[in-house]
Protein backbone atom coordinates (compact mmCIF):
# COMPACT_ATOMS: atom_id res chain seq x y z
CA UNK A 1 0.00 0.00 0.00
CA UNK A 2 1.19 3.51 -0.74
CA UNK A 3 0.94 5.47 2.53
CA UNK A 4 -1.44 8.43 2.39
CA UNK A 5 0.15 11.84 1.94
CA UNK A 6 -0.23 13.83 5.16
CA UNK A 7 0.36 17.56 4.98
CA UNK A 8 -2.13 19.09 7.42
CA UNK A 9 -1.53 20.45 10.88
CA UNK A 10 -3.29 19.51 14.14
CA UNK A 11 -6.40 21.57 13.34
CA UNK A 12 -7.14 19.23 10.42
CA UNK A 13 -7.40 16.02 12.45
CA UNK A 14 -10.50 14.07 11.47
CA UNK A 15 -11.39 16.62 8.83
CA UNK A 16 -14.32 15.13 6.86
CA UNK A 17 -13.42 14.02 3.36
CA UNK A 18 -15.49 12.71 0.49
CA UNK A 19 -15.85 8.97 0.25
CA UNK A 20 -13.11 7.48 -1.87
CA UNK A 21 -12.99 4.18 -3.74
CA UNK A 22 -14.32 0.89 -2.42
CA UNK A 23 -12.21 -1.33 -0.18
CA UNK A 24 -8.66 -1.91 -1.40
CA UNK A 25 -7.55 -5.36 -2.43
CA UNK A 26 -4.64 -5.41 0.02
CA UNK A 27 -4.77 -6.10 3.76
CA UNK A 28 -1.75 -4.22 5.12
CA UNK A 29 -2.90 -3.39 8.66
CA UNK A 30 -2.04 -6.51 10.56
CA UNK A 31 -3.23 -8.51 7.54
CA UNK A 32 -6.69 -8.32 9.05
CA UNK A 33 -8.05 -4.89 8.11
CA UNK A 34 -8.97 -4.13 4.53
CA UNK A 35 -8.38 -0.40 4.10
CA UNK A 36 -10.93 1.89 2.52
CA UNK A 37 -11.33 5.64 1.96
CA UNK A 38 -9.57 8.37 3.89
CA UNK A 39 -11.65 9.77 6.76
CA UNK A 40 -9.25 12.45 7.97
CA UNK A 41 -5.63 13.38 8.50
CA UNK A 42 -3.45 15.40 10.82
CA UNK A 43 0.00 16.00 12.22
CA UNK A 44 0.29 12.47 13.62
CA UNK A 45 -1.16 10.43 10.79
CA UNK A 46 -4.20 9.54 8.74
CA UNK A 47 -7.47 7.87 9.69
CA UNK A 48 -9.00 5.50 7.16
CA UNK A 49 -12.22 3.56 7.05
CA UNK A 50 -11.54 -0.17 7.04
CA UNK A 51 -13.20 -3.55 7.07
CA UNK A 52 -12.35 -5.96 9.89
CA UNK A 53 -12.27 -9.23 7.97
CA UNK A 54 -12.48 -11.27 11.19
CA UNK A 55 -15.75 -9.76 12.36
CA UNK A 56 -17.18 -8.20 9.19
CA UNK A 57 -17.51 -4.85 10.98
CA UNK A 58 -16.49 -1.43 9.71
CA UNK A 59 -13.74 0.18 11.80
CA UNK A 60 -11.48 3.25 11.69
CA UNK A 61 -7.73 2.68 11.41
CA UNK A 62 -5.31 5.42 12.44
CA UNK A 63 -2.00 5.04 10.60
CA UNK A 64 0.85 6.91 12.27
CA UNK A 65 3.37 8.96 10.33
CA UNK A 66 6.92 7.66 10.41
CA UNK A 67 8.45 11.11 9.82
CA UNK A 68 6.70 12.91 12.69
CA UNK A 69 8.68 14.07 15.72
CA UNK A 70 8.59 11.40 18.46
CA UNK A 71 6.54 9.19 16.11
CA UNK A 72 7.29 5.94 17.96
CA UNK A 73 6.69 7.47 21.36
CA UNK A 74 3.43 9.09 20.18
CA UNK A 75 2.10 5.71 19.09
CA UNK A 76 3.02 3.92 22.32
CA UNK A 77 1.68 6.66 24.60
CA UNK A 78 -1.64 6.93 22.76
CA UNK A 79 -2.14 3.16 22.91
CA UNK A 80 -1.11 3.10 26.58
CA UNK A 81 -3.52 5.90 27.51
CA UNK A 82 -6.44 4.86 25.30
CA UNK A 83 -6.48 1.24 26.41
CA UNK A 84 -7.24 2.40 29.98
CA UNK A 85 -10.47 4.08 28.89
CA UNK A 86 -13.81 2.31 28.71
CA UNK A 87 -16.75 4.68 28.49
CA UNK A 88 -19.85 5.01 26.32
CA UNK A 89 -18.96 8.59 25.30
CA UNK A 90 -15.37 7.79 24.28
CA UNK A 91 -14.55 6.19 20.94
CA UNK A 92 -12.95 2.88 21.98
CA UNK A 93 -9.69 1.45 20.71
CA UNK A 94 -10.05 -2.21 19.70
CA UNK A 95 -6.64 -3.22 18.33
CA UNK A 96 -3.18 -1.95 17.44
CA UNK A 97 -0.02 -3.15 15.73
CA UNK A 98 2.48 -2.47 12.97
CA UNK A 99 2.02 -2.77 9.23
CA UNK A 100 4.60 -4.77 7.25
CA UNK A 101 6.83 -2.54 5.17
CA UNK A 102 8.46 -2.99 1.79
CA UNK A 103 12.22 -3.55 1.61
CA UNK A 104 14.08 -0.50 2.89
CA UNK A 105 10.92 1.17 4.23
CA UNK A 106 9.93 1.84 7.83
CA UNK A 107 7.08 -0.07 9.43
CA UNK A 108 3.99 2.03 10.10
CA UNK A 109 2.24 1.72 13.43
CA UNK A 110 -1.54 1.65 13.50
CA UNK A 111 -4.39 1.55 15.98
CA UNK A 112 -7.96 0.46 15.35
CA UNK A 113 -11.01 2.26 16.73
CA UNK A 114 -14.74 1.91 16.54
CA UNK A 115 -16.11 3.50 13.38
CA UNK A 116 -18.59 6.24 14.25
CA UNK A 117 -21.16 6.88 11.53
CA UNK A 118 -21.75 10.60 11.57
CA UNK A 119 -19.82 13.89 11.50
CA UNK A 120 -17.44 15.74 13.76
CA UNK A 121 -18.64 18.86 15.53
CA UNK A 122 -16.32 21.12 13.58
CA UNK A 123 -18.07 20.12 10.37
CA UNK A 124 -21.52 20.70 11.86
CA UNK A 125 -20.62 24.17 13.15
CA UNK A 126 -19.67 25.30 9.66
CA UNK A 127 -23.43 25.59 9.08
CA UNK A 128 -23.88 28.05 11.94
CA UNK A 129 -24.92 28.00 15.63
CA UNK A 130 -26.39 24.88 17.15
CA UNK A 131 -29.66 24.58 18.99
CA UNK A 132 -29.13 25.21 22.75
CA UNK A 133 -30.88 21.96 23.71
CA UNK A 134 -28.66 20.02 21.29
CA UNK A 135 -25.59 21.83 22.57
CA UNK A 136 -26.51 20.87 26.14
CA UNK A 137 -26.88 17.21 25.09
CA UNK A 138 -23.50 17.22 23.33
CA UNK A 139 -21.78 18.88 26.28
CA UNK A 140 -23.37 16.42 28.73
CA UNK A 141 -21.90 13.47 26.82
CA UNK A 142 -18.41 15.03 26.71
CA UNK A 143 -18.53 16.02 30.39
CA UNK A 144 -19.42 12.43 31.26
CA UNK A 145 -16.43 11.34 29.16
CA UNK A 146 -14.10 13.86 30.83
CA UNK A 147 -15.24 12.80 34.27
CA UNK A 148 -14.12 9.26 33.41
CA UNK A 149 -10.87 10.46 31.82
CA UNK A 150 -9.96 12.70 34.75
CA UNK A 151 -10.68 9.99 37.32
CA UNK A 152 -8.02 7.94 35.54
CA UNK A 153 -5.52 10.76 36.03
CA UNK A 154 -5.53 11.59 32.31
CA UNK A 155 -5.79 15.03 30.68
CA UNK A 156 -7.10 14.96 27.10
CA UNK A 157 -5.19 18.17 26.26
CA UNK A 158 -6.87 18.78 22.89
CA UNK A 159 -10.59 19.37 23.41
CA UNK A 160 -11.94 21.00 20.24
CA UNK A 161 -14.84 20.52 17.82
CA UNK A 162 -12.79 18.34 15.46
CA UNK A 163 -12.24 15.81 18.28
CA UNK A 164 -15.92 15.53 19.16
CA UNK A 165 -17.82 13.09 16.95
CA UNK A 166 -21.59 13.37 16.57
CA UNK A 167 -23.02 9.94 15.71
CA UNK A 168 -26.00 9.54 13.43
CA UNK A 169 -28.72 8.79 15.98
CA UNK A 170 -30.00 5.86 13.95
CA UNK A 171 -26.60 4.20 14.38
CA UNK A 172 -26.08 4.93 18.08
CA UNK A 173 -27.79 2.54 20.47
CA UNK A 174 -26.13 3.46 23.76
CA UNK A 175 -27.48 6.96 24.17
CA UNK A 176 -24.33 8.97 23.34
CA UNK A 177 -25.12 12.01 21.23
CA UNK A 178 -21.41 12.98 21.19
CA UNK A 179 -18.20 11.00 21.55
CA UNK A 180 -14.71 12.11 22.47
CA UNK A 181 -11.81 10.92 20.33
CA UNK A 182 -8.09 11.49 19.62
CA UNK A 183 -5.87 11.04 22.69
CA UNK A 184 -2.73 11.68 20.64
CA UNK A 185 -1.35 14.41 22.92
CA UNK A 186 -3.07 13.38 26.14
CA UNK A 187 -0.99 13.43 29.31
CA UNK A 188 -1.08 11.45 32.54
CA UNK A 189 1.03 10.85 35.60
CA UNK A 190 3.17 8.49 33.52
CA UNK A 191 3.12 10.48 30.28
CA UNK A 192 4.55 14.00 30.34
CA UNK A 193 3.90 16.39 27.44
CA UNK A 194 6.01 15.74 24.34
CA UNK A 195 6.42 19.48 23.72
CA UNK A 196 6.60 22.63 25.83
CA UNK A 197 3.40 23.87 24.17
CA UNK A 198 0.84 21.47 22.74
CA UNK A 199 -2.83 21.53 21.85
CA UNK A 200 -4.77 23.68 19.41
CA UNK A 201 -4.25 27.44 19.72
CA UNK A 202 -7.93 28.48 19.57
CA UNK A 203 -8.88 26.24 22.52
CA UNK A 204 -5.76 26.41 24.67
CA UNK A 205 -6.24 27.52 28.28
CA UNK A 206 -4.70 30.75 29.65
CA UNK A 207 -2.38 28.81 31.97
CA UNK A 208 -1.01 26.83 29.02
CA UNK A 209 -0.40 30.07 27.11
CA UNK A 210 1.64 31.22 30.12
CA UNK A 211 3.72 28.02 29.95
CA UNK A 212 2.06 25.89 32.63
CA UNK A 213 1.24 22.25 32.00
CA UNK A 214 -2.33 21.35 31.05
CA UNK A 215 -4.52 19.95 33.83
CA UNK A 216 -8.08 18.69 34.14
CA UNK A 217 -9.12 22.34 34.51
CA UNK A 218 -7.58 23.06 31.10
CA UNK A 219 -9.90 20.49 29.51
CA UNK A 220 -12.86 22.18 31.19
CA UNK A 221 -11.79 25.59 29.86
CA UNK A 222 -11.47 24.26 26.31
CA UNK A 223 -14.89 22.60 26.49
CA UNK A 224 -16.36 25.89 27.71
CA UNK A 225 -15.03 27.57 24.56
CA UNK A 226 -16.46 24.75 22.44
CA UNK A 227 -19.89 25.17 24.06
CA UNK A 228 -19.78 28.94 23.49
CA UNK A 229 -18.85 28.35 19.84
CA UNK A 230 -21.80 25.97 19.47
CA UNK A 231 -24.21 28.56 20.85
CA UNK A 232 -22.89 31.55 18.90
CA UNK A 233 -21.53 29.98 15.72
CA UNK A 234 -18.15 31.75 16.04
CA UNK A 235 -14.88 31.08 17.85
CA UNK A 236 -14.70 33.10 21.09
CA UNK A 237 -11.14 34.21 20.27
CA UNK A 238 -10.76 34.46 16.48
CA UNK A 239 -7.57 35.44 14.67
CA UNK A 240 -4.16 33.93 14.08
CA UNK A 241 -2.75 31.44 16.61
CA UNK A 242 -0.63 34.16 18.20
CA UNK A 243 -3.52 36.65 18.33
CA UNK A 244 -5.92 34.16 19.86
CA UNK A 245 -3.44 33.06 22.53
CA UNK A 246 -2.56 36.63 23.54
CA UNK A 247 -6.24 37.59 23.76
CA UNK A 248 -7.06 34.53 25.86
CA UNK A 249 -4.21 35.17 28.28
CA UNK A 250 -5.56 38.67 29.02
CA UNK A 251 -9.33 38.47 28.70
CA UNK A 252 -12.34 36.35 29.47
CA UNK A 253 -14.47 35.30 26.49
CA UNK A 254 -17.44 37.51 25.70
CA UNK A 255 -20.64 35.65 26.58
CA UNK A 256 -23.80 37.18 25.04
CA UNK A 257 -26.52 37.99 27.58
CA UNK A 258 -29.05 36.55 25.12
CA UNK A 259 -27.91 33.05 26.06
CA UNK A 260 -29.73 33.33 29.40
CA UNK A 261 -28.55 33.41 32.99
CA UNK A 262 -27.91 29.70 33.47
CA UNK A 263 -25.78 29.35 30.34
CA UNK A 264 -23.89 32.49 31.32
CA UNK A 265 -23.18 31.18 34.83
CA UNK A 266 -21.93 27.83 33.48
CA UNK A 267 -19.77 29.29 30.72
CA UNK A 268 -18.28 31.94 33.00
CA UNK A 269 -17.34 29.23 35.49
CA UNK A 270 -15.83 26.90 32.86
CA UNK A 271 -13.76 29.71 31.30
CA UNK A 272 -12.59 31.39 34.47
CA UNK A 273 -9.01 32.63 34.01
CA UNK A 274 -8.10 30.93 37.29
CA UNK A 275 -7.90 27.12 36.90
CA UNK A 276 -8.70 26.51 40.57
CA UNK A 277 -12.02 28.36 40.22
CA UNK A 278 -13.32 26.21 37.35
CA UNK A 279 -15.74 23.38 38.12
CA UNK A 280 -14.76 19.76 37.76
CA UNK A 281 -16.40 17.78 34.96
CA UNK A 282 -18.91 16.35 37.44
CA UNK A 283 -19.71 19.79 38.89
CA UNK A 284 -20.13 21.28 35.41
CA UNK A 285 -22.47 18.44 34.52
CA UNK A 286 -24.69 19.28 37.49
CA UNK A 287 -24.75 22.93 36.45
CA UNK A 288 -25.63 21.89 32.90
CA UNK A 289 -28.56 19.80 34.10
CA UNK A 290 -30.09 22.93 35.69
CA UNK A 291 -30.24 24.59 32.27
CA UNK A 292 -32.75 22.07 30.98
CA UNK A 293 -35.08 22.28 33.98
Amino acid sequence: MTPPVITAGPEEVLKPTADGPAWEDSYPAGRRYRLGPLLGYGSEGAVRKALDTHTGRTVAVKIFRTDAVHSGERFHREVSIHRRLNHWAIVPMTDYGRMPAAAGATEQAFMVMEYVEGRNLRHLLQKGPADPAMTAAWMASILHALSHVHRKGIVHNDIKPANILIPSLANERRGAVAKLTDFGIATSRRHAPLASLSGTAHYMSPEEVHGAQATEASDIYALGLVALECLTGVKPFPGTPVETMVARALNKPRIPYTLGRRWIVLLQAMTDLRPAERPTARQALRMLHRINR
